[in-house]
């Protein structure tokens, strides 16, 4: 696992699959204005 990113810094750039199956780049999406980034660590996972 890679270290957190500390508060303030730049999001690495990246593409993600969505559960609308579709797949997203960071860079594209910043392209429109800026983007709030949301992780939720437990999501769709037991327990």
């Amino acid at each position: 696992m890679s270290e957190p990113l500390a508060v303030g810094s730049k999001a690495p750039q990246f593409t993600a699959a969505a559960s609308d199956g579709r797949t997203y780049a960071l860079a594209d999406l910043l392209k429109s204005g800026p983007v709030a980034l949301v992780f939720y660590p437990g999501n769709n996972t037991p327990g």
